[in-house]
């Protein structure tokens, strides 16, 4: 038999019945659900494992299959792995011995999960079985004990141990006679059990063990310690904000272990200067770090663990990852609010008084990794992850006959379908400026020359020339195509059946309807794919609409002469599959409708726009299937309307960075806001609202505004990168039959494309379960082929790609760290040629 992930983590510091290897997983229902218990595995290992964290330890369950379904598994492109579920150990989840029809076992609950439910872990009748049992249950209230009191379990008083997993099996019988009536018969029954189970004979200890049951290996010797950087040359000095004792601990990267670097140290906020903050890391031996308070650290506070983990670059640039666990939880709560406070005044350069207390608890919850979110959507809670996947593979079948029916709607003949229409089709666009041909011919510049990008005069914004790159994606949901801006032209890219993409044919020279070059600063598919809205920077109160049959610009839209458009959105979702000819607009201060119709200078619908008179910075919208409006500015504010013309239902806080891009799923329920360094993930649901509605629709409740969770690279995973994070905006895949089918974000930094799987990315603590994939450049635009999630259109400077979602890996040190070889573009780290175009147009 072969276990997923089975290799545990090569520290010997874990009790020595630390492995149950063979049980059934089952999940239990919490009350009023119409099914009580569900088989998550039916095969499967369960073990104790440490963490990263010193005398902390997970519960792992992991999935187990035969040799055959390895092989299959490995072979299928589709096949999204669910191995195993961790469940960080303490007194909380109420550990104990269990019975399931004459089966020993054990039970256990998560926090974050509704009170009822919780998971049962069953083996088999044996009677062998008990003293694994026993043993297994004291390892575990050992590590629980580890944890409560922040030392080895080899400290650990045999009493207190034995009493942290009686009362752990007493509060279980009180829940159980608490929920069920029986009679006094059964409860004989059950008492009797019970005081088996506390009397079973312990087996003979090993001759490994000692008096305590576990292990006496030696813990990792401290001279495997990662190299520290440089002490700093000097510790600024300034107010002290808060000052907070602890361990200090370094992530190794050969290792990849968080090594303690020293017993104690003292971490200090200081404020050097106005709205200017400080972050002081000695002990008595010496300075570790003095860095400025800002975005690049990548901070990321865990309650649970009581641990703040943040990244730290030298001089040179070389990554670091610290982490901190302070001494008590009251140390760790100063710690979190000071440096939630110096984050939001070095970003909003305004005092932290001046916030009221709700927005403040909203900040605190959004730099929380663990903070609670609202249950996920009944239709998600009614099937375990391994349904979902089997749901995902009856969407894709779906979205095959949905694929097939926009496919196969005929294309126009000047939309060219093939790589050999290419000459034909750029032939086409350059006999259109015969002058300007002529005048190239004269010079002896060929038509092959302008093809690999040769400079047109133009002005200033023309961006064509051998120094264009990839800048802008627009991926159609008609005849199969993806459009890429590069400097003056734009690249067609054919999605084949197979989901590869072909590069198709070239839209050379975008000028306007007056003959202005211009590089677009942003495009939209429009009108069934018909056509194109373009935008140029240097005219911000015009857009441009271009034909795709013609390939030319057919229309100039003067919006308003005193409101320069930022941005625009889809009237709704999914406008962009019918032909309604109106926009979302939006300005610095300013959401409107615009719609062309309307002709003249002036295309706003006066009863369809909201001003603020305040400068809002917008920054970014999107919308709902329905037409609300989530809207994001540069203060780091998200505003949620139901609808044009009116004030927002909705207002959240700001964070303080700025918000570079936005979406939303199709009924509302989810929003995903791109910073820079981290994605907010806010459930829009009022919570106890009988009709479930959003913040679309109604406004929070003043002291109940939504959790947001942070989705974050993990300060340990960027030391392999090398360098600070700086996300594109992100995506949810689009899907016309709504949030069910929305269940994938994706973005990019640097050379890596990063998904999120959302209903993971919803759990406590699951902010990092992300997957990645490496390529040699700078990825510059990525998003989902319409309506799907297996397939993600990839843009580099000089490339198209197309790869499959189930190519990204789990973030280890191999899929992270870059290569030199790949930086110099010598290896496409095992993607296809075939899914690979080089696209110079």
């Amino acid at each position: 038999m072969w276990s997923f992930a089975s290799k545990l983590w090569g520290k010997p510091n874990v009790p020595e019945q630390s492995t149950v290897p063979q049980g059934v997983l089952y999940e239990i229902m919490p009350p009023g659900a119409k099914v009580k218990r569900r088989c998550v595995y039916k095969d499967a290992q369960l073990s104790i494992r440490p963490t990263n964290i010193k005398h902390q330890y997970q519960l792992v369950v992991q999935k187990v299959v035969d040799e055959d379904e390895k092989k299959l598994l490995e072979d299928d492109d589709e096949y999204e792995d669910d191995d195993e579920r961790a469940f960080l150990i303490g007194v909380e989840i109420g550990f104990a011995r269990t019975m399931f029809e004459a089966a020993h076992g054990f039970k256990w609950s998560d926090p974050v999960e509704p009170e009822g439910s919780g998971y049962e872990y069953i083996m088999d009748g044996k009677a062998s079985i008990v003293d694994m049992c026993e043993n297994f249950a004291m390892a575990v209230a050992k590590c629980a004990w580890s944890r409560k009191k922040n030392r080895s379990y080899t400290d650990a008083p045999a009493a207190e141990v034995k009493a942290i997993l009686t009362q752990a099996e007493e509060d279980d019988l009180e829940q159980m006679l608490s929920n069920v009536k029986i009679d006094d018969s059964e409860l004989a029954e059950t008492a009797e059990y019970e005081a088996a189970a506390t009397t079973t004979p312990a087996k003979q200890k090993s001759a490994t063990e000692g008096e305590d049951g576990l292990s006496s290996a030696p813990a990792a010797s401290a001279s495997a310690a990662a190299e520290l950087p440089a002490e700093p040359d000097v510790m600024v000095d300034g107010e002290i904000i808060v000052s907070v004792l602890g361990s200090l601990y370094l992530f190794d990267p050969q290792t990849t272990d968080f090594v303690e670097i020293a017993e104690e140290v003292a971490l200090t906020v200081v404020k050097a200067d106005k709205y200017t903050y400080w972050m002081n890391v000695a002990s008595n031996e010496r300075d570790f770090s003095s860095q400025r308070i800002e975005p690049e650290m990548n901070a990321v506070f865990n309650h649970g663990y009581r641990s703040l983990i943040w990244n730290y670059f030298d001089m040179a640039g070389k990554a670091y990852s610290f982490s901190m666990i302070p001494t008590d939880d009251a140390h760790y709560n100063a710690l979190h609010q000071g440096m939630t406070r110096a984050a939001y005044e070095t970003l909003n350069q305004e005092p932290w008084e001046k916030v009221s207390e709700t927005a403040q608890e909203y900040m605190l919850d959004a730099f929380e990794e663990d903070a609670e979110m609202l249950s996920l959507p009944e239709n998600w809670s009614a099937h375990s992850e391994s349904a979902d996947e089997e749901a995902e593979e009856e969407s894709d079948e779906g979205e095959d006959d949905f694929g097939k029916a926009i496919r196969h709607q005929p294309v126009p003949a000047s939309v060219k379908t093939s790589r050999s229409a290419e000459r034909d089709d750029e032939d086409e666009y350059n006999s259109n400026g015969s002058d300007e041909s002529e005048a190239e011919a004269e010079s002896g510049e060929s038509d092959s020359e302008d093809e690999e990008g040769s400079e047109h005069d133009g002005g200033a914004g023309d961006g064509d020339g051998n120094s264009a790159k990839n800048s802008r994606l627009a991926v159609g949901y008609k005849h199969g195509r993806s459009f890429v801006v590069r400097g003056n032209r734009i690249g067609v890219f054919k999605h084949t059946d197979d989901d590869k993409i072909e590069f198709d044919t070239t839209i050379n020279q975008i000028d306007d309807t007056r003959g202005r070059k211009f590089t677009p600063s942003s495009m939209l598919l429009h009108e069934q794919d018909s056509a194109l809205v373009l935008a140029d920077s240097q005219r911000p109160h015009e857009l441009y609409k271009m034909d795709l049959e013609s390939g030319k610009v057919v229309e100039e839209w003067k919006v308003h002469e005193d409101v320069p458009t930022v941005t625009v959105a889809p009237t709704s979702k999914f406008s962009q599959m019918t032909g309604d000819k109106t926009l979302v607009g939006l300005s610095h201060n300013m959401l409107y409708r615009i719609d062309p119709r309307l002709g003249g200078d002036n295309l706003i619908v006066q009863s369809e726009n909201q001003a603020y008179s305040t400068k809002s910075h917008f920054t970014s919208a999107a919308t709902t299937e329905t037409g609300a409006i989530a809207v994001g500015s540069a203060k780091g504010e998200i505003r949620l309307f139901d609808r044009l013309g009116v004030r927002a239902k909705t207002m959240l806080p700001a964070l303080g960075e700025p918000i570079v891009g936005i979406d939303v799923t199709s009924d509302g329920r989810y929003v995903v806001a791109t910073c820079k360094m981290y994605l907010l993930l806010i459930d829009t649901k009022i919570p106890e609202d009988s009709a479930g509605k959003t913040g679309f629709q109604k406004s929070f409740p003043v002291a109940r505004k939504p959790a947001p969770r942070r989705l974050q690279l993990k300060p340990e995973h960027v030391v392999y990168m090398g360098a600070p994070i700086s996300f594109t905006p992100a995506k949810f895949n689009q899907s016309p039959d709504g949030n069910r089918s929305e269940k994938t974000i994706v973005t990019s930094s640097g050379p890596f494309v990063i998904t999120w799987n959302l209903r993971r990315a919803l759990g406590k603590g699951r902010g990092d379960a992300y997957s990645i994939k490496q390529y040699p450049e700078t990825v510059v635009a990525d998003n989902f082929r319409f309506g799907q999630d297996k397939s993600i259109v990839v843009t580099l400077p000089n490339d198209v790609l197309s790869v499959k979602r189930s190519q990204l890996a789990k973030p280890t040190r191999k899929t992270l760290m870059i290569h030199a070889s790949d930086a110099m573009g010598s290896s496409l780290l095992s993607s296809s040629r075939n899914d690979i175009v080089d696209s110079p147009y």
